[in-house]
């Protein structure tokens, strides 16, 4: 496996010469990136909150949700839900009144990738993506795009939302406590997915479902389905606009 560099947009982009989609990185005047392992991550000192997103808590049931870095060799974010049925955490990067910068408008590129682990697929949500500002992301935006899977089923849909009609795409079969790879590339035309390496959907720019009239942000939630705290670990994640 090794790293090649090229060129798009006068940005320079470091990617996987093995997954050419997959992009560790980009440089340039018209880059806007956020990427991460988690090995350390700003916090409040009273809640442990992270500071760099905005974040809707949900605490119904008995015990608390939380979201904070965990013992993982190259380190990790562990969302872990309080215990009663939809407790759980959303993370939108920025703060209150900004972080909308991810806009798949006009001439752009666009990458995003997360690794993550479910202990319990088929008893939570998750939303791993960029999305408009909202505080419950699952319960339904107008405009996202990534990566979904919801309570009673052990599949991941790829999403793309445009003006609340959506179009969907099952993409995988997630596993207790599995490590998977989940990736979307914007070459400018068409957006594709990817699951561990290997191309899954495709949806054209054209589409009726395609986000290109709202800005959105990076975009994380996860919620339980049961009566019972689970917990979602993310390894990385990287969301990389060039335009």
């Amino acid at each position: 496996m090794a790293v090649e560099t090229y060129t798009v947009r006068d940005a320079l982009v470091y990617r996987s010469h093995e997954y050419p989609h997959r992009w560790y990185d980009a440089f340039g005047p018209n880059v806007t990136k956020y990427i991460t392992q988690f090995q350390s991550l700003p916090a409040d000192d009273s809640t442990t909150d992270p500071t760099e997103f905005v974040n809707t808590v949900v605490e119904i049931g008995a015990g608390v949700s939380t979201a904070v870095l965990d013992d993982v060799s190259g380190g990790a974010l562990t969302i872990t839900t309080a215990g009663n049925e939809n407790d759980g955490y959303s993370m939108q990067l920025g703060n209150a009144n900004t972080g909308e910068w991810f806009d798949l408008s006009g001439a752009c590129v666009a990458y995003f990738g997360v690794k993550f682990q479910i202990n319990d697929v088929d008893q939570t949500d998750v939303f791993l993506g960029t999305a408009v500002t909202d505080t419950a992301i699952l319960g339904g935006v107008t405009d996202s795009i990534g990566f979904r899977s919801v309570d009673e089923s052990a599949l991941l849909y790829f999403l793309t939302e445009k003006d609340s009609v959506e179009g969907t795409t099952a993409v995988a079969t997630l596993s207790d406590a599995v490590d998977v790879t989940a990736e979307f590339n914007y070459d400018g035309t068409t957006v594709r997915s990817y699951i561990n390496g290997v191309e899954t959907s495709s949806t054209a720019n054209s589409d009726a479902t395609f986000p290109n009239d709202e800005y959105m942000r990076l975009s994380m939630e996860f919620l339980t389905g049961e009566a019972v705290a689970n917990t979602c670990t993310i390894k990385w994640i990287r969301l990389i606009l060039i335009r």
